[in-house]
C-alpha cells in the first residue's frame, strides 16, 4: 500500500504542488494593470517589481521608490497615479461585468496621488487615508497623505472629505464643489484652505514627457512609451 502511494499518488501530489507554486498569482483577483511604472515600483501579490502592462490584484499594496512614478488603471477605467515614495493599498474591487464595478475600495496610505473615477457609479467608491474618508461624485482629485495630515485638492467634479475620528465639536466634513477647492484633515478635524498648497501637477511637471491625461484599461495592458500619460484626465 505504501509502495503504491509512493509510486502513484505521491508524484501526482508533488506535481500538483509544483503547478500551484508556479501559478499562484493566477488565483488572485486581477483588478487592473500598470500603465506607467518608472524606476522602482513594487507590488505585494506576489512580492515583485511591477513593470508596464503588469497586472495588479485585489488586496495588493503598490509602492514607489524615490524618483519613481506609477499609474494604475482598473478594469472600469479608474485611474490612480502615484508620485515618488508613495504607497497605496488596493483593498477591494467587485467587478460588475459591464465595464463597471459594484465596489471599489482604496487606501492611500502614504505619498502623493491623482485619482480619476472610471465608469462605475460614484457611490461604488470608498477612498480612505489613515485619517480621512473621501466620497466622490464624478471626480478628479489630487491627494497627499502624510503622517497625521491629508490634503485633498479638487481638480474636477465634486467630493466630500471627512475626518475619520474628529474631536468632539470639531468639523467632521468639508464639501469640495469648485476646481481648486481644498480640504485639509488633521487630528483637529476637517478644514479648508484659501488656495491649494500643493497639487499633483507638480509631479507631472517634474517628470519626463507629457504625464497628464486619461488612460483606458485596454491601453494599460499594452506597452506604454516613456512619454505617455501619468496623471488623471
Amino acid at each position: 500500500m505504501i509502495d503504491f502511494f509512493s509510486r502513484t499518488v505521491g508524484p501526482a501530489l508533488l506535481a500538483c504542488g509544483a503547478c500551484m507554486a508556479l501559478t499562484g498569482p493566477a488565483f488572485a483577483q486581477q483588478i487592473g494593470a500598470a500603465a506607467i511604472a518608472r524606476n522602482e515600483v513594487r507590488g505585494s501579490a506576489p512580492a515583485r517589481e511591477i513593470v508596464v502592462g503588469a497586472d495588479v490584484y485585489r488586496a495588493e499594496t503598490v509602492r514607489t521608490g524615490g524618483d519613481s512614478q506609477a499609474k494604475l488603471v482598473f478594469l472600469d477605467d479608474t485611474n490612480i497615479s502615484l508620485g515618488p515614495s508613495s504607497s497605496i493599498v488596493l483593498d477591494r474591487f467587485v467587478y460588475a461585468g459591464d465595464n463597471s464595478a459594484r465596489a471599489v475600495s482604496v487606501n492611500f496610505a502614504k505619498g502623493a496621488f491623482r485619482f480619476a473615477t472610471g465608469n462605475s457609479d460614484k457611490k461604488a467608491y470608498e477612498l480612505r487615508t489613515p485619517i480621512a474618508t473621501i466620497g466622490v461624485r464624478g471626480t478628479v482629485l489630487d491627494i497627499r497623505s502624510e503622517a497625521g495630515r491629508t490634503t485633498v485638492v479638487l481638480v474636477e467634479g465634486a467630493a466630500t472629505v471627512c475626518a475619520r475620528k474628529p474631536p468632539p465639536g470639531k468639523q467632521r466634513c468639508r464639501e469640495l464643489t469648485s476646481p481648486g477647492d481644498v480640504a485639509v484633515v488633521t487630528a483637529s478635524g476637517a478644514s479648508g484652505a484659501p488656495a491649494a498648497p500643493w497639487s499633483f501637477a507638480e509631479t507631472c511637471r517634474n517628470s519626463i514627457g507629457e504625464l497628464c491625461g486619461f488612460t483606458r484599461f485596454a491601453q494599460a495592458q499594452t506597452t506604454v512609451a516613456a512619454g505617455d500619460v501619468l496623471c488623471g484626465r
